[in-house]
């Protein structure tokens, strides 16, 4: 509406009234032609009574369709919020995932770097390199860690071990120490991310590891019983594929907690049992 036509209206109305007034100061009659006008101020009352409730209806729909649009609003912000939602869980996962890949080949090749040597000096000759390196390893000190295995409790067990596992940790510390810390910082990369299936990529991890490099990694965990990375071997079940029947005793894998052997850990238990018995 012009900013003009209510001031007019306004005047006009005053005007009226004012002329109104004016011609009928000194008429006799002014009351009883006033009250010609009673009905015509009757119909102008309930005119504008009828407008006002035409007007309160115009609001409430008027407030209906903001209701309705408002809503749709909300709708649209929240499907926008959605998505970027899954954008960005998209991303950390492509983040993650380029981090998790990178840092498994890098241990690949470290595990591919480890060798074996002869002679020294220009006459080494290397003899056994990446994991072949733990095949020979575990060959050769399998009988010090299944001598006396028989027979024992937990704490005599304990000391047969880390006596057997001393005698190969000192001569291949060099060789596989960065390998289990390469392994363990790989393993606990995926335990502190934020993705949802951690046991996907900890399986993928597993899944490389040989027979050998599972059964060396059982025995470093319990010669190091402070390790922090028995809580996650045991958490992602990292033993799962342990080779069981090279192992000399049963007591060998009640030092972990079941999980650390899988849904299948009975079952092999029972195995394991009946092949030292």
């Amino acid at each position: 509406m012009k900013s003009w036509i209510l001031p007019v209206l306004v005047f006009f109305i005053v005007g009226i009234w004012g002329t109104s007034g004016f011609l009928l100061i000194d008429n006799p009659d002014r009351g009883t032609i006033g009250d010609m006008f009673g009905a015509v101020n009757a119909l102008f009352s309930g005119l504008a009574f009828a407008g006002l409730i035409y007007t309160i209806f115009l609001q409430k729909n008027e407030l209906g369709l903001q209701r309705k649009e408002l809503e749709l609003t909300r709708e649209e912000l929240r499907g926008q919020r959605e998505t970027m939602q899954a954008q960005n869980e998209q991303i950390t996962l492509q983040n993650f995932e380029g981090t998790f890949f990178q840092m498994l080949r890098l241990h690949n090749e470290l595990l591919n770097s480890i060798d074996f040597t002869t002679g020294g000096g220009e006459n080494a000759v290397k003899v056994q390199a990446g994991r072949d390196c733990f095949m020979m390893a575990w060959q050769r000190y399998k009988p010090l860690f299944a001598k006396d295995a028989e027979q024992v409790d937990s704490e005599q067990r304990y000391e047969q071990i880390n006596a057997a596992y001393l005698k190969l940790w000192t001569k291949y510390e060099g060789e596989f120490g960065h390998y289990f810390r390469s392994l363990y910082n790989v393993i606990k990369f995926v335990n502190n991310s934020h993705v949802k299936d951690k046991k996907h990529y900890t399986n993928i991890v597993r899944a490389q590891l040989s027979g050998q490099e599972l059964l060396i990694l059982l025995y470093n965990c319990i010669y190091h019983d402070d390790s922090k990375f028995t809580p996650l071997i045991e958490k992602y079940a990292l033993l799962k594929h342990v080779p069981y029947k090279a192992l000399s005793s049963m007591l060998d894998i009640e030092f972990y907690q079941s999980s650390a052997f899988g849904d299948e850990y009975p079952h092999k238990k029972q195995i394991l049992g009946s092949v030292i018995n």
